[in-house]
C-alpha cells in the first residue's frame, strides 16, 4: 500500500466520522429519540419536545419552541406535570403500577396501568404543533395539569390582577395565555381541546403559573401551538447564536475536517 493510498484511506474514516453528527440529527428530525433511563426527544425547525425519563419521572412531556431569529436554544411553552395530574382520584406518576412507553414514528404512547383501568397519552408532533391524547379505558374523571413559566394573561385575563386567588373558567374549548422571557422577550400559545372542558389558573410568587384542566369522559385531544416574538439582536450576538446552533455546528464538522485533510495532505507533501 502507498502513502497516497494510506492518506487516502485515513482522510476517507475522518470524513465519515465528521459526517456522524449530522446524519445522526437528520435520521432523528421528525422522529421520537429514546435513551436508555426512559427519556425521549422529538425536534424539528419549529419546535422540540421533551419527555423526561428517570430519576425525575416517566413521561412528563415538556414541549418548546424556538426563536425566529436564534434558534439555537429553545424556548419553554408549558409542560404537563404528571405528579398533580389524576385520574379517578390517583396520580399518573405516584399511583400507576407501571408505565410502559412506545414509539412510531411522530407518536410517542404512555400507558399507564392501575388495578382496573388503563390511561394512555400520546403525543404526535407535526410541523408547528403538539397533539396530546389523554384516553381511558373506562369513562374517567380527569385532572391535567400544565404549567408554564412567567406567564402574563390567560384568555385575556391579566394573571397580576389574580395574585393570590384563582381564575376559573367553565366549558371552554380554547385557551390563549402570553408569557414573557429573558431570551425571547415576549411569546404566547394556544391549547385547543376536542370537548369542552373546566379550567382553574393559578399563579405563584415563582411566576410559575398553573392551568388546571378537569374533564368526564374517555378521551381528550389538546392541540398545542406557540409563538416567540422576534428579539431584535446585533449583527455579533447573531453570528454568535447561529454559530452556537446545534445545526450549523453539524454543517460545519465535515466542512472543517475537509479544510484540514487538504492542509495535512499539502504539508504531507513538503516533508
Amino acid at each position: 500500500m502507498t502513502h497516497k493510498t494510506a492518506y487516502l484511506l485515513i482522510a476517507l474514516y475522518v470524513f465519515t466520522l465528521s459526517l456522524i453528527p449530522l446524519a445522526g440529527s437528520l435520521i432523528a428530525l421528525r422522529e421520537w429519540v429514546g435513551f436508555d433511563t426512559g427519556a425521549y426527544y422529538y425536534r424539528n425547525e419549529h419546535l422540540e419536545v421533551r419527555v423526561t425519563g428517570l430519576p425525575e419521572g416517566l413521561g412528563k412531556p415538556r414541549i418548546y419552541v424556538y426563536l425566529p431569529n436564534s434558534s439555537y436554544r429553545p424556548v419553554l411553552l408549558i409542560d404537563v406535570d404528571d405528579r398533580e395530574s389524576l385520574v379517578e382520584g390517583f396520580s399518573l406518576f405516584y399511583d400507576s403500577r407501571e408505565v410502559k412507553i412506545s414509539s412510531r414514528n411522530d407518536t410517542l404512547t404512555i400507558t399507564y396501568v392501575f388495578d382496573d383501568f388503563n390511561v394512555s397519552k400520546s403525543i404526535v408532533a407535526s410541523n408547528d404543533s403538539v397533539k396530546l391524547v389523554f384516553e381511558s379505558t373506562r369513562s374517567s374523571q380527569f385532572y391535567i395539569v400544565f404549567k408554564g413559566k412567567n406567564y402574563t394573561s390567560v384568555n385575556g385575563v391579566d394573571l397580576s390582577s389574580i395574585h393570590g386567588r384563582s381564575l376559573e373558567l367553565r366549558n371552554v374549548s380554547k385557551l390563549e395565555f402570553t408569557f414573557t422571557s429573558k431570551i425571547a422577550g415576549r411569546g404566547g400559545g394556544f391549547l385547543e381541546f376536542t370537548s369542552p372542558v373546566d379550567v382553574e389558573v393559578k399563579e405563584n410568587v415563582e411566576g410559575i403559573t398553573t392551568i388546571a384542566v378537569s374533564f368526564r369522559g374517555e378521551k381528550l385531544e389538546v392541540e398545542v401551538r406557540g409563538y416567540t416574538e422576534p428579539v431584535r439582536v446585533s449583527s455579533v450576538t447573531h453570528a454568535i447564536s447561529s454559530l452556537l446552533n446545534h445545526r450549523v455546528t453539524q454543517i460545519l464538522l465535515p466542512i472543517a475536517a475537509i479544510a484540514s485533510l487538504a492542509l495535512g495532505w499539502l504539508i504531507w507533501r513538503r516533508l
